[in-house]
């Protein structure tokens, strides 16, 4: 056995043995982890395409379930019917929906998502103004909550592996899960109460005059505080299951240092499913932020998004939103799918390495 294994090797480093000699085998795998990463960007892009459709007729179809006429609105409430069917015929709303959603499309597919009923200006520019400000309070609260979500939760999982410290596990997980479990406008409230009118810290709300970065502090902890929770729990469980793996017994029967134990064998694994986690929980923060920006009048797409449905019933705003909202987590999750594919190249699907 040892002879037909020393004679297999030797052909291999001579180049006698497989094609293109001991470089053959690094080839392969270049070039089949090239291929995979091309149809793993091939699945990636179709997806994305079939969801941005799926999102227009939502963001068609999703103002027809909004309470209210908004040509009342717009005419006032001692309008007649007449000066009401009047507005509607100006805004397009008496034509035939299949005519009215042919319109639509037309228009996204230029850009177009009409003039604002209320501001009388392009939707898509008054949400673009807005979405920069939802963009800084999502991906700040991303950052935050990745990276207090891993630190606690592995802390928690190296100190209590074993059944170590049980009473420190049932701690977290009780307080991780009261944490994760209140609504974030609760938890906006909160934060106002006590850093902004009991302790005086913070605004209360954005102002100018406190700076971009002093008045985003309270938005992005209350958009985080439940994510970290959710982040530390999953982490911790899965802390939990990678240290008694056979690889991590050996590597700590080896006595490696503890640095490269858990920075090089374990945290790989245990960022591989934060950032999968993550890409789920960044849907729910961008919902939740409609509402915690209504909270801190914050001037983004949540604070634009509600005075258009419950105030002017204003249909080319809410579209307008709607889709920029559904197009940032779509491009947001497609990024972590990639960097997900660098970190860990099983994750293209069809890859073997």
């Amino acid at each position: 056995m040892s002879h037909s294994i020393d004679a297999s090797d030797s052909l291999s480093s001579s180049g006698l043995g497989i094609p293109g000699g001991h470089n053959a085998p690094r080839e392969l795998r270049a070039s089949s982890l090239a291929g995979a990463w091309r149809r793993f960007i091939g699945r990636r892009l179709i997806g994305l395409a079939v969801n941005l459709v799926l999102l227009v007729l939502v963001t068609f179809i999703i103002v027809r379930l909004i309470p209210g006429d908004p040509a009342a609105a717009i005419a006032g409430t001692d309008a007649s019917q007449s000066q009401v069917d009047a507005v509607r015929a100006e805004l397009g709303l008496d034509k035939p929906l299949p005519v009215q959603f042919g319109q639509y499309v037309l228009g996204v597919l230029h850009g177009d998502f009409g003039t604002s009923f209320h501001y009388q200006l392009p939707a898509l520019q008054i949400v673009l103004t807005a979405a920069p400000y939802t963009i800084a309070i999502a991906f700040a609260s991303l950052i935050v909550f990745l990276f207090f979500g891993l630190a606690i939760g592995i802390a928690v999982g190296i100190i209590t592996r074993g059944d170590r410290h049980r009473w420190l596990d049932h701690v977290f997980n009780i307080g991780a899960g009261l944490i994760a479990s209140i609504p974030a406008y609760v938890q906006a409230t909160l934060l106002i109460m006590v850093f902004a009118v009991w302790l005086v810290w913070l605004p209360p709300a954005y102002s100018p005059s406190y700076g971009l970065a002093q008045s985003a502090v309270l938005p992005v902890a209350a958009l985080s505080l439940g994510c970290i929770a959710s982040v530390a729990r999953i982490t911790r469980r899965e802390v939990a299951v990678v240290l008694e793996q056979d690889y991590m017994r050996t590597a700590r029967g080896w006595r490696l240092p503890s640095l490269t134990l858990y920075a090089k064998h374990m945290l790989p694994n245990v960022v591989t499913t934060a950032l999968t986690l993550s890409g789920i929980i960044l849907t729910a923060l961008l919902g939740s932020a409609l509402i915690v920006e209504s909270v801190f009048a914050w001037p983004g797409l949540g604070t634009v998004s509600v005075q258009a449905i419950s105030e002017f019933k204003d249909y080319p705003i809410i579209r307008a939103a709607v889709f920029v909202i559904g197009t940032i987590s779509l491009l947001f999750t497609f990024f972590i799918d990639i960097i997900l594919g660098i970190l860990d190249p099983r994750t293209l699907g069809d890859h073997r390495g």
